[in-house]
């Protein structure tokens, strides 16, 4: 199992760039694989009711995951990857009390985790715990960008996946019919309604 590592936590970019490239991988996936099961990304634009949270996740099927969550104090996540941490409710009260909506949420199961990593909007550095580890598994999705991105998903998918219309996507969070007809022929907008709607806000 590929663990698509970096080596640094600040490999990590912005949190506005770690957004939207989460938005990207959400919106691809959900072109390419129309059937959410079998999908890696996820992205709602609209995880509280006052909607001024955001959540992303990853999963690959093997018990790998992380979820993101963004809000007015920053961004924060959890990672688990092959093993959970013995002492996860103790680097879980580290985390800064401003995530506190974070840090109260069932769905991200947080007691399963091998590391978090969070980042505050006036900060200049992620941070992460436990801070000993010699790399971050399955961060370098929001790091790899589109052509990290494509050649996964190409290997994964098992298909051919036109490389700079996918780029075109993934960096304008857009998408018109012949780009559409391009990444999978087989689908319709009225297919994707749903799916934009929850990772962009719209129908477009």
């Amino acid at each position: 199992m590929m663990s698509n590592e970096i080596q640094k936590i600040n490999d990590l970019p912005s949190i506005t760039e770690i957004r939207k490239r989460s938005q990207g991988l959400a919106l691809l996936d959900a072109i390419i694989m129309p059937e959410w099961e079998y999908r890696y990304f996820s992205f709602n634009c609209k995880w509280d009711e006052g909607g001024s949270e955001m959540m992303a996740s990853m999963r690959d099927g093997s018990g790998g995951e992380y979820f993101l969550h963004f809000s007015g104090s920053g961004a924060v996540g959890k990672v688990l990857f092959e093993q959970s941490v013995d002492d996860a409710s103790l680097l879980l009260s580290r985390v800064p009390d401003c995530f506190s909506s974070f840090k109260n949420e069932t769905a991200f199961k947080l007691d399963d985790t091998t590391f978090y990593f969070w980042r505050v909007n006036e900060g200049k550095e992620w941070s992460a715990l436990p801070n000993n580890l010699s790399s971050y598994a399955l961060l370098g999705f929001l790091v790899g960008g589109d052509a990290y991105y494509h050649s996964w998903a190409e290997s994964y998918y098992e298909k051919n996946i036109d490389a700079e219309v996918l780029k075109e996507v993934f960096i304008s969070l857009n998408i018109d019919p012949q780009q559409l007809a391009t990444l999978n022929p087989d689908i319709t907008f009225e297919d994707l309604g749903n799916d934009l709607a929850q990772i962009l806000g719209s129908s477009q």
